[in-house]
């Protein structure tokens, strides 16, 4: 048998373990821990990375590009959820709020890094603010289904996480934009694999050009998608002709530029829809970013980790994790206090500091950057996969003996 074929065979023969896995494991971290599934995924990459199976597949160029394409249509998936008069319609008090509590636990988490990891974070503020703002992002995935559960969605307690939630889909769009530009402003941070200026601004233009051209003339797309009864197969190839079109005009200037080219597909395709046509897309587009190739993205970034670095850097972890939930918890405390009393305010900061969303992708791509070490990384993904099921478990206790206003 040829080394080819034993190659791609151990490829195939990974992504059925990931699946499996994914499957097996993620049904039991969702029904008993409220935990999304795909940590599943997640949890099979730290362990990949700990045994050292699988490292020839996992270093193939077949399953990086598997996993690009997974991270793809993840943020596409963003630009597609990102639905801006939703955001226009939120009460002023919880734009604010939600604003000013990720943004608080950014400066708090930035400021640490800078002053105690300095070397971590290349020297720079400016990759310590970024890689902090991504992080402080929310898994409002996670809470969703336990206000759901509570009944409270509706309450000001519920709708302040939801808020929160919805703007946390714009910071992480102007993060993964900032580690794309951010050369350009800070020029000792120029380091091989990202992209010089004049290849950024040009390339970022046509992307947002081209957006706001397609957005404009989405009302006579979906006229003529109205008056014609077009046959299913024409939105599903018209979604996939979108996604791909946009992440190869942006790898076209630049790699880093097709991860902001997928997530303004999303919102073109979203803007050219009718709105019959919005719920069957959506479902179309969980399964291409949640199910297909979201496990292998998600073991690709468990695999990334180094283990090693876990357990030989305890006062990061450590560090992390005190700032970054004290943070939210005083954020919450003095935004909220007023609104929701002292204990409420303090556990929405408390669930607010639950984190799984596409933040990841940032400090993946800070990381294949060179721009945070892989103790850094290894410390952010530690923190995230520790402290979720311990918030987790506070937070539905707490719901489930008292309600809040």
């Amino acid at each position: 048998m040829s080394a080819e074929v034993v190659f791609t065979e151990d490829i195939l023969l990974l992504m059925v373990v990931v699946y499996s896995v994914s499957l097996v494991f993620g049904y039991f971290l969702e029904k008993y821990l409220r935990i999304p599934w795909m940590f599943a995924a997640l949890f099979f990459g730290l362990g990949l990375s700990a045994t050292g199976c699988f490292q020839s597949a996992l270093k193939s160029e077949v399953f990086n590009a598997l996993e690009s394409v997974g991270m793809f249509l993840l943020l596409f998936l963003i630009g597609f959820n990102l639905n801006l008069k939703k955001i226009e319609r939120l009460k002023k008090y919880v734009l604010a709020g939600a604003f000013s509590i990720v943004v608080f636990e950014g400066l708090f988490v930035s400021l640490v890094l800078y002053f105690m990891f300095p070397s971590d974070i290349d020297y720079s503020y400016s990759v310590a603010l970024i890689t902090a703002l991504s992080f402080a992002t929310v898994g409002e995935a996670v809470l969703l289904p336990i206000l759901a559960e509570f009944k409270i969605v509706k309450t000001n307690f519920g709708q302040l996480t939801l808020g929160i939630g919805t703007l946390d889909d714009i910071i992480e769009v102007l993060m993964l934009a900032s580690v794309t530009v951010m050369p350009s402003f800070v020029p000792k941070l120029q380091k091989q694999g990202l992209p010089p200026p004049e290849q950024v601004f040009p390339g970022l233009a046509t992307i947002v050009l081209l957006a706001f051209i397609f957005l404009r003339l989405g009302k006579y797309v979906r006229q003529f998608f109205e008056r014609n009864n077009l046959p299913s197969f024409v939105f599903s190839t018209l979604t996939l002709l979108t996604c791909f079109s946009f992440i190869a005009l942006g790898y076209h200037f630049h790699e880093n530029l097709a991860a902001v080219g997928a997530i303004f597909g999303g919102m073109v395709l979203r803007g050219l829809l009718p709105k019959e046509k919005l719920y069957q897309n959506e479902r179309t587009l969980e399964f291409l970013g949640y199910v297909f190739l979201s496990p292998i993205f998600f073991a690709g970034v468990g695999a990334a980790v180094s283990i090693n670095s876990i357990f030989s850097a305890p006062l990061l972890i450590t560090s992390v994790s005190v700032a970054a939930v004290a943070a939210k918890c005083a954020a919450s405390l003095l935004l909220l206090r007023k609104l929701l009393g002292v204990k409420f305010s303090l556990l929405a900061g408390l669930g607010l500091s639950v984190r799984f969303s596409t933040g990841l992708i940032v400090q993946l791509m800070l990381l294949r950057s060179g721009l945070i070490s892989l103790g850094l990384y290894s410390a952010l993904v530690a923190t995230m996969i520790m402290l979720t099921p311990i918030i987790i478990i506070a937070y539905s206790w707490k719901l489930a003996h008292e309600k809040p206003p």
